[in-house]
């Protein structure tokens, strides 16, 4: 009877080894891909709407704009030259480095402030002590990047952006003309959120120094802080309810005081892509849409036919990429963060 040759235990252990790290390889593999077309799923495609069981009457008149606003192109800045932007300190994700020398190159004369979350503490502790107890006590760090905008632009003036804003142009025109400006989101995100119309958003805000609205955010803020949620006590909707209490008072209508609000496409001209596919599951249930949400739908199908397709970038003056940072871990890819003196050597901390 012939004899079997029975492998050697290593060559055993060493198969079962390798056969147990390609498993793993290939598992990872299957589960990144899955992965990949999982979020692409979630966040859904702008060209869905197209297929919307929806009707869009012959007369319909889209809410957008497909140029701009005559703007001035010389004279004195009704805002300072000044670009101010937020990060816990001088060494900022990979993520932004584009996006923050976008405005560099696109605002070589104005000069460019960081703030850290140590100097943003000194300058509150330094110039608003009785806000110091306020922003010590929010217990999420987008309550106080929030508060500090308003603070900020209050004390210099100037123009705010947070990290995954792009420079598309120069915001230079909109400063000659008006003291204060903000956008708003686009049409159809608040509404089909919540039926609530026009949202402002604080993503990027030009004011000059001193300005009553930046004021008028700052005083609230102690009244607003136990407020739940961030959007109520600092943000969006928090500075929506007190503009729409502001301009009521007949003094804040005057140029110098007045505050402008944007059209969306100038400085939100995409739709949230975390949004789409939510926004078209709405969308899908006609019945349930108040008569506000039926025309913010409408507006999302006529946008997407091919023949009515617009691309309001080319008449952006910037590009917020909804990158919702407060909300991720930042990546720790090798290329490592970058002291924000590589990306703009001129770069100001108070």
């Amino acid at each position: 009877m012939a004899s079997i040759t029975r492998p050697h235990p290593k060559f055993i252990f060493l198969s079962r080894h390798l056969s147990s790290r390609l498993i793993a390889v290939i598992s990872g593999c299957i589960f990144f891909i899955i992965l990949h077309y999982l979020l692409k799923w979630e966040e859904g495609d702008m060209n869905a709407f197209i297929r919307l069981d929806i009707s869009i009457p012959e007369n319909f008149s889209p809410v957008q704009i497909t140029k701009r606003e005559t703007l001035p192109t010389g004279g004195i800045p009704k805002i300072p030259k000044i670009i101010h932007q937020t990060w816990k300190n001088e060494d900022v994700p990979p993520e932004f480095v584009t996006w923050i020398k976008s405005w560099s190159d696109h605002h070589p004369d104005w000069e460019y402030w960081l703030w850290t979350d140590q100097s943003a503490r000194k300058l509150i502790s330094d110039k608003y002590p009785h806000l110091l107890d306020i922003y010590d006590g929010y217990l999420e760090p987008i309550r106080r990047a929030d508060a500090l905008r308003y603070i900020i632009l209050h004390e210099y003036g100037g123009l705010y952006i947070d990290m995954d804003m792009e420079a598309l142009s120069s915001i230079l025109p909109l400063a000659l003309k008006y003291s204060c400006f903000i956008g708003q989101e686009p049409f159809e995100h608040p509404i089909i959120d919540t039926n609530f119309d026009k949202l402002l958003i604080n993503a990027l805000i030009g004011c000059r120094k001193g300005h009553p609205f930046m004021k008028k955010l700052i005083d609230n803020l102690p009244a607003y802080s136990i407020l739940w949620h961030y959007l109520d006590s600092t943000g969006p909707h928090f500075v929506t309810l007190l503009y729409r209490q502001y301009v009521n008072e007949p003094s804040n209508l005057e140029a110098e005081n007045a505050v402008y609000v944007t059209p969306s496409e100038y400085f939100y001209p995409e739709i949230d892509p975390a949004k789409l596919k939510y926004m078209f599951t709405k969308c899908s249930e006609v019945k349930k849409l108040t008569k506000l949400q039926v025309r913010a739908c409408q507006n999302l199908k006529f946008k997407s036919l091919p023949h009515n397709q617009f691309d309001p970038r080319t008449i952006a003056f910037a590009n917020h990429h909804w990158y919702h940072t407060y909300l991720k871990t930042m990546s720790t890819s090798l290329a490592g963060h970058t002291s924000i003196f590589k990306i703009i050597p001129v770069a100001k901390i108070y």
